[in-house]
């Protein structure tokens, strides 16, 4: 028995030794397998390159998921990228069917070494059949197409089988839509390790010979990845992934791809609105007259949207037209800057988008848009005609610089005249209640803007009450009130009328600028601010001829 077990050790030694050596050559096989298939891993696309003052962008792996979820439903998708918010990108993905028999095994996303791509599995009727996965690129703030320079695509898993179970001849073709229209075809690039080849006419992408073995599915290899780069900017591309037709029958297939690169010379977008201030409040409403912020019936009380400065489309308020925007430097508004102005489809009236490349600006960056306009309509603005953009390097999108107009008739400021026949008093209570009854029709009884009926003796006097009521919901700044009294010979006046006691309000009026009392001239107010929807009055007393009467 012990040598019977000696006899067995030394049997298994022997087998030992005697594999030893295919064992070796087995272990070494493997190693050289994974050394080889680690050599495979997806291989940078060498047309992922941008020229300078160009952002260069790549869809980030969140990109694809939400790119493969939003497939056929018509919505642009906001792609992250990795351009740090320089390229506005939104793809809208789609796909075409050639054949309704076609079976839609899988349109998803798949990942291999912490990479993913979109993977397109499709059980094709017959060798002519296609899909097209279509990417459609467009301008998340203008919502119009946006051109790419070096677009670069990938596609993986380009591979022929011919076997009982599965036949097929992957053929990939990539082409993207120009600026002038034009169908151009991605340009092949050519990528270590690939076996991939475009001999066809029309290009497009193939295994190179029928010996090349099939690919491993959804690694992302780079035996079977064939990259491609467009020649000129696109605005959209095309992957049709069919068959060649070399072999007679379609089966099982599937490919991968991924969007390795796109380039951009980042736009500074900046936009808005030209609108009627008006609060809602319609023409027809509108008087340059009414004066009553406070009566309900009155078009002017309770507007809070209407001449704010502020664009309240649901006051509603609207676009208008006749406009021209501007970006200009600030520090010297009449130089401007050659914008372009971007033309959105269907966009409300009056809105403007200017687009200006970053190249463009040098190091400026103090930044105002200018509004003007021609012609009569709409003469009164609501807000600045300059506004400061409060520009910064890496802000692209400069939304609702709005700039708001009215028509005349609604216009901030109603002045209303009142004047009162008396007998030039040395004192004149111009606030007692007596003399302001409200719809007075008599200026001799009190203030009233109803005319003065009869003569006027000469040396009588007549006060006046001008009435300032700021309408608008923002304050009227450096407000001045000016009235001439009348001489004559002058504009048709028959008497000379002075000023005459009491003296004026130093809160209101400065001595300087004013006559004194019984002198001619013009009586004007401080610069003042009148505040929202608020009213204020002013008075002066003016002796009528030249003979006193004090009673």
């Amino acid at each position: 028995m012990y040598i019977d077990k000696y006899f067995a050790g030394s049997k298994s030694i022997d087998l030992f030794q005697k594999y030893k050596f295919i064992l070796l050559t087995l272990v070494g096989f493997i190693s050289s397998f994974l050394i080889s298939y680690s050599s495979y891993a997806i291989a940078p696309n060498p047309g992922a390159v941008c020229s300078a003052d160009f952002s260069q962008g790549s869809l980030t792996n969140a990109d694809y998921s939400s790119l493969a979820s939003a497939v056929n439903t018509n919505n642009y998708v906001t792609v992250a990228g990795n351009a740090a918010g320089s390229i506005p990108l939104q793809i809208k993905i789609s796909t075409t069917e050639s054949s309704s028999n076609t079976t839609l095994s899988n349109f998803g996303v798949i990942e291999s070494g912490g990479v993913r791509a979109i993977n397109v599995r499709r059980t094709f009727p017959n060798t002519t059949a296609f899909t097209d996965i279509n990417l459609d690129f467009r301008n998340s703030i203008t919502a119009q197409p946006i051109f790419l320079t070096n677009v670069a695509l990938s596609a993986f898993d380009i591979d022929y089988a011919n076997s009982n179970g599965n036949t097929f001849d992957d053929l990939i073709r990539i082409t993207g839509v120009t600026q002038t229209g034009t169908t151009i075809t991605g340009t092949l690039q050519p990528i270590v390790g690939s076996n991939i080849i475009s001999n066809l006419n029309p290009p497009g992408l193939i295994t190179r010979t029928i010996a090349d073995p099939n690919c491993p599915a959804k690694d992302l290899g780079t035996q079977c990845q064939g990259s491609v780069q467009f020649s000129e900017p696109v605005t959209s591309v095309s992957i049709r992934y069919t068959n060649t037709g070399f072999l007679p029958t379609a089966t099982n297939q599937e490919i991968d791809f991924r969007v390795d690169n796109y380039c951009y010379v980042p736009q500074y977008i900046f936009s808005g609105t030209v609108f009627d201030d008006n609060g809602g409040i319609t023409a027809a409403q509108a008087s340059a007259t009414n004066a009553d912020i406070t009566t309900a019936s009155s078009a002017y009380a309770n507007r809070p949207n209407y001449f704010n400065g502020r664009y309240d489309p649901t006051a509603p308020e609207t676009g208008i037209t006749g406009s021209t925007v501007q970006l200009a430097n600030c520090s010297n508004t009449s130089t401007t800057y050659p914008t372009q102005s971007v033309i959105r489809n269907g966009a409300p009236v009056g809105e403007y988008q200017i687009s200006i490349p970053k190249t463009t600006l040098a190091n400026n960056t103090n930044l105002c848009l200018v509004e003007s306009r021609t012609g009569n309509t709409y003469p009164i603005r609501t807000s600045n005609e300059s506004r400061t953009v409060g520009f910064a390097a890496t802000t692209y999108n400069y939304p609702n610089n709005d700039f708001g107009r009215v028509i005349a008739a609604n216009a901030a400021l109603v002045l209303r005249k009142a004047q009162y026949v008396n007998n030039c008093p040395a004192t004149l209570n111009y606030s007692d209640s007596t003399l302001n009854v409200s719809g007075n029709t008599d200026p001799r009884t009190g203030f009233s803007e109803g005319g003065i009926n009869g003569n006027i003796i000469p040396g009588q006097c007549i006060a006046y009450r001008i009435t300032a009521t700021n309408r608008a919901n923002i304050d009227i700044n450096n407000f001045v009130m000016k009235d001439v009294l009348q001489k004559q010979g002058v504009d048709g006046a028959t008497v000379t009328s002075v000023l005459a006691n009491p003296a004026l309000s130093t809160t209101d009026y400065t001595t300087s600028e004013n006559p004194a009392i019984g002198g001619n001239g013009e009586v004007k107010t401080k610069s003042l601010t009148l505040t929202a929807r608020a009213k204020r009055d002013f008075y002066f007393n003016t002796k009528y001829g030249t003979i006193a009467n004090n009673q």
